[in-house]
């Protein structure tokens, strides 16, 4: 009788990490179902989008920058959405403005009036076109800096600076689009 109410408690033990397995894999679902991981509010309906070339209006001027920031916005799209880029103007979501600033200023004055660092800034204007919820359309200004050492040029900076800036500007403007912050 032992034998038998020990192999009933060792199969009521199965029953339950089946069942308990079973509501936690159905908990999952439920829950993944509901949230995408990205936390992203572009709809899976929204299929395309048309983001159009940032001409630099800087009174600084780099001449790849324009092409530099556009391809840049354009690969983080592409690489975290499933939204086709295109150049059709019927695009459910349309990206276009323009670079407004990229200058240099002293940073960390030391006790001489002598900059001990310098900061590279670069600000964009973006204006967004939402065709499908035009809620969350705007048109405003983002804006990234990256310090260096006084004792460089920016020419001479301004390569490595510009990786970590133009990665700041796309980050703040896909999350701004795609995540609604």
């Amino acid at each position: 009788m032992k034998k038998i109410n020990s192999i009933q408690h060792g199969e009521q033990a199965i029953k339950i990490q089946h069942l308990k397995f079973l509501i936690l894999t159905l908990g999952f679902f439920l829950l993944s179902s509901c949230y995408t991981l990205s936390g992203s509010s572009i709809l899976p309906e929204w299929q395309t989008i048309r983001i159009s070339t940032f001409p630099n209006y800087a009174p600084y001027q780099n001449p790849n920058l324009s092409q530099q920031f556009t391809n840049e916005l354009q690969d983080i799209f592409n690489n975290r959405t499933k939204l086709a880029l295109t150049s059709d103007e019927n695009a459910d979501l349309l990206i276009d403005g323009e670079i407004t600033g990229y200058q240099q200023s002293s940073v960390a004055i030391q006790a001489n009036e002598i900059a001990g660092k310098n900061r590279l800034t670069m600000t964009v204007r973006v204006r967004y076109q939402n065709n499908q919820d035009e809620s969350k359309s705007f048109d405003r200004s983002f804006s990234a800096y990256e310090d260096f050492e006084a004792n460089q040029t920016v020419q001479q900076a301004e390569d490595e600076l510009l990786e970590s800036i133009l990665e700041q500007l796309t980050t703040q403007i896909f999350n701004a689009i795609a995540m609604d912050w």
